[in-house]
């Protein structure tokens, strides 16, 4: 936006915000060392969720005998699922830190820097229609949990409505 050369009508804007505003989804959840876990994030009745981009961090623990450490290491992998259909938006599970930004969340206990210090959030353009879910399937490969924290960052839509002028 091009504040200095542009005129905003503020008027239209509250017009277009009845309809569709920028909102902002949350997934977080911890799966149990070596398995499998579904995580789930509904889209309500209100309306549709144009998803633009998506943040993120996860944990890199793992035993490696002296009990559970932060190594630094992805063990969790992800495929990103539409409820709706339950269709598959990656063909096969990612490693989180390559979808994952600002990524790697450090044990209190660790010591070290961040994996990913820089913000670069992942550019991911889908809408997910209304009373559907946004589904994460997760798997860790380490021998103790590892959490993660999703954030989808889009427009709400609101379901059946159209903005005038547009």
């Amino acid at each position: 936006m091009q504040v200095l050369t542009s005129r905003l009508d503020a008027a239209k804007l509250f017009d277009i915000q009845t309809y569709q505003y920028s909102e902002v989804l949350y997934l977080a959840d911890t799966v149990a060392a070596g398995t499998e876990k579904l995580g789930r994030v509904a889209i309500s009745n209100l309306g549709h969720f144009f998803c633009l981009y998506v943040t993120g961090s996860m944990t890199t623990q793992y035993d490696l005998g002296a009990g559970a450490t932060d190594t630094g290491i992805d063990y969790l992998r992800g495929q990103l699922r539409d409820g709706s259909n339950n269709r598959p938006l990656f063909s096969d599970f990612v490693p989180l830190h390559l979808l994952l930004s600002p990524g790697r969340r450090k044990s209190l206990a660790a010591v070290g820097a961040d994996s990913q210090t820089l913000f670069y959030p992942l550019s991911f353009e889908y809408l997910f229609p209304a009373n559907s879910d946004i589904l994460l399937n997760v798997k860790n490969d380490a021998n103790v949990p590892n959490s993660y924290s999703i954030a989808l960052h889009g427009v709400r839509v609101l379901a059946g409505a159209s903005v005038r002028g547009a």
